[in-house]
């Protein structure tokens, strides 16, 4: 079983475009999605339209996604980020809300998997350091759990625990590497495939990664890409987007 893995879109259709023409000749059998298809960039419905679509999309819902779709207001939200979402708000319809609002927290994709979009925990958590991450592998042992796929830190990375206590962390993962996983029991493993639409690790390209499932074995690769980030921030600045989230896609952060 081959799958894409993606997180954080967030309305920025250009550099979805550019992920689904790098993978399109991996075929893979599914795309897990851990959640903010919506925020800060200026194509929303043209990203849930997609997703809609595909039969072999699994995606959970983010923060970002919540607020767009009216399930909650913006409390916590920066400024920048309040204005995005109203914007994004404005350009979907009813039926276009009650599909994003519909989507689950997390989702058990595959016996033993799971993807979320904060953490396992708690879906608002940034797991950014080793040490935050141990309340969520409690929670995947407790609940037979092997491997989760999680979001919203935009930020590449994998945590791997072992039942000995031995826990490792990987916050800058090389791209175009193959990662070994065991699925057998002994270890159970964390990973962010990094942000679509909006990444934050100082590379500007769109990042994902792919999965391969073999029985209790797998690998698993993250990659990056180069989209058209001037024709999305071009649609940002003529609907008067925040200059700090027109300008941040250039960086990467």
């Amino acid at each position: 079983m081959k799958v894409l893995l993606i997180s954080d879109i967030h309305s920025n259709w250009e550099a979805w475009q550019a992920v689904q023409a790098a993978t399109a000749a991996e075929s893979p059998d599914e795309v897990w999605n851990s959640g903010d298809l919506t925020g800060y960039g200026p194509d929303p419905a043209l990203c849930v339209d997609v997703f809609r679509s595909m039969a072999n999309a699994r995606l959970v819902l983010g923060n970002h996604d919540r607020v767009v779709s009216k399930l909650e207001s913006p409390i916590g939200f920066n400024p920048h980020a309040i204005v995005a979402a109203f914007k994004n708000l404005a350009k979907l319809n009813q039926e276009q809300c009650s599909w994003l609002a519909g989507l689950p927290r997390q989702l058990v994709v595959k016996e033993g998997i799971l993807i979320c979009h904060g953490s396992p925990v708690d879906a608002d958590e940034y797991l950014l350091t080793a040490q935050v991450t141990l309340p969520s592998f409690a929670f995947m042992k407790e609940w037979g759990i092997r491997l989760a796929f999680f979001g919203h830190t935009h930020v590449p990375s994998f945590f791997v625990y072992g039942d000995d206590g031995d826990l490792v962390a990987d916050q800058d993962p090389l791209t175009n590497q193959w990662f070994n996983l065991d699925l057998s029991g002994g270890k159970s493993y964390l990973i962010n495939p990094g942000s679509v639409g909006q990444p934050r690790d100082g590379d500007s390209r769109s990042a994902y990664a792919i999965l391969e499932l073999k029985g209790e074995k797998g690998r698993f690769c993250f990659h990056r890409v180069p989209y058209q980030i001037q024709v999305c921030q071009e649609k940002m600045r003529r609907e008067k987007f925040p200059d700090i989230l027109v300008n941040r896609l250039s960086i990467g952060y």
